[in-house]
């Protein structure tokens, strides 16, 4: 394979690790907002008739939720071999929640966001060997 068409699809590649990564920091803040501030109009989320939680825990378990995907992200951005490994782990783990919280039939942007972190992921290990 030409080696700029490998180049230029690790780069596309990064980008929409990227770019999905921070939907995933900007989606559990604003989630954590919503949890924390009510406002009208919106009201906060809906966890769902299967846990009981406060509106404060799940803000700061939301903020967390965040803070583990910038570290995922920074330690994928200096080419950590962890990285990628616990971006993978958080993003099927945003999976497995979304569903234990809403069902297994609830199919959200965040469970679609996620599996396409986790292939994006994948494909560029596999590109790159490692």
């Amino acid at each position: 394979m030409d080696n700029s068409i490998k180049t230029r699809g690790s780069l596309i590649l990064n980008l929409y690790i990227l770019l999905f990564s921070i939907e995933k920091v900007l989606q559990h803040l604003l989630t954590a907002i919503f949890f924390a501030v009510e406002i009208p109009s919106i009201g906060t989320p809906d966890i769902g008739p299967n846990f009981q939680l406060s509106n404060q825990v799940m803000a700061v378990l939301n903020i967390f939720y965040a803070c583990l995907f910038v570290i995922g992200l920074i330690g994928y951005m200096k080419r950590k071999n962890w990285g990628s490994y616990f971006l993978i782990v958080l993003a099927a783990l945003d999976i497995l929640l979304e569903f234990l919280f809403h069902g297994f039939f609830f199919i959200t942007i965040s469970v679609i966001i996620s599996t396409l972190l986790i292939i994006n992921v994948l494909w560029y290990r596999k590109a790159n060997k490692g």
